[in-house]
């Protein structure tokens, strides 16, 4: 399986129009790029997944297609709560899938900047996730690709979810990330709403634990392997959310926790705890030396500010040198 590589001109444009600023995430076989759109002159997420090469014409559009239709039902579905797709392209064995601006974190990024979420907020960010997983299944969509990557936590308003209509795409499955492939999907085997139940399972461990319940090993097939074979890791930081993750996670897809099930046991585990962990979780905050989009739609803002500090200083001159004027006298 091919690894995506970050190899791209800041002066070449994808399909003509969105110039690629900064890697925000990445997964074994996608990459997630902060992007401008130069044409409409805004800013916008862009996707950059590994597709099996050669891709003839019709599948590429049929890829585009796919991906492009199953965003829109879903974000007709839960408005705000599903990644807009206003774009998507195949271009030299790439899918490039293009996403209106979410002004929120990956939580991938969140937790590598954070650590380990306590329960109750991983129960809040669960049960966000359970209902636009709920809304899909119950239309018959399964995601297939959820992810740390595909979670978007924003400050204000629940988490956003993008990446549907990935799944089954293309011919060859897992395009993104292993370690939360379900064990099914492992076996190449058809797959369904339990898979995406796994991924939840997978997601909550992830957000307690700090780390996957299976590692990535290097190698996408060796870290599907073990999620087929190996027993799973004990969650140790679990505490309420303990019984649910085990209960999520169980091979046997027949066997795992219905929505239902879950959703009373994260609502319970919600609110068992009044504390402080049930803030808001933080938003975007500065990105160091990041040269992404962020800073720059920001300048706009920020030359504004200069230009009414300087005329602040100079009104101010004035008026000191005004002053001091009249306190002299003419001759001064």
């Amino acid at each position: 399986m091919t690894m995506v590589k970050a190899h791209v001109s800041a002066h070449e444009l994808v399909a003509g129009r969105y110039r690629l600023l900064d890697v925000f995430a990445r997964e074994t076989n996608r990459l997630w790029w902060y992007a401008e759109d130069v044409a409409a002159q805004r800013p916008r997420l862009v996707a950059q997944t590994a597709l099996p090469e050669p891709t003839d014409e019709e599948t590429a559009r049929r890829v585009t297609t796919r991906v492009v239709r199953a965003a829109e039902t879903m974000r007709l579905l839960r408005p705000g709560r599903v990644a807009a797709v206003v774009d998507a392209a195949v271009e030299a064995g790439t899918l490039w899938t293009v996403t209106e601006w979410i002004d929120g974190r990956p939580l991938g990024e969140l937790l590598d900047r954070e650590g380990s979420f306590p329960p109750v907020r991983a129960a809040r960010v669960g049960l966000e996730l359970l209902d636009v997983l709920q809304a899909a299944h119950d239309e018959g969509v399964t995601h297939g690709e959820l992810s740390p990557g595909q979670v978007f936590v924003r400050e204000d308003g629940p988490v956003v979810v993008s990446g549907f209509g990935l799944a089954g795409a293309t011919l060859v499955p897992r395009l993104a990330a292993p370690s939360y492939a379900s064990p099914e999907q492992a076996r190449d085997e058809r797959i369904g709403s339990a898979a995406d139940l796994w991924a939840l399972g997978a997601l909550l461990y992830t957000m307690v634990e700090g780390r996957p319940p299976f590692r990535d090993r290097g190698r996408p097939e060796t870290t599907l392997k073990a999620v087929e074979r190996l027993p799973l890791r004990t969650p140790l930081r679990a505490g309420p959310l303990g019984r649910v993750v085990q209960g999520l996670l169980r091979k046997d897809p027949q066997e795992r926790l219905t929505r239902q099930v879950v959703r009373e046991a994260l609502t319970r585990a919600l609110s068992e705890d009044p504390g402080p962990d049930r803030q808001a979780v933080p938003g975007p905050g500065p990105r160091g030396v990041c040269t992404g989009v962020r800073r720059a739609w920001r300048t706009r803002s920020a030359r504004l500010l200069a230009v009414g500090t300087t005329l602040a200083v100079v009104t101010v001159a004035a008026a000191v040198l005004a002053a001091t004027g009249a306190l002299s006298g003419p001759g001064t």
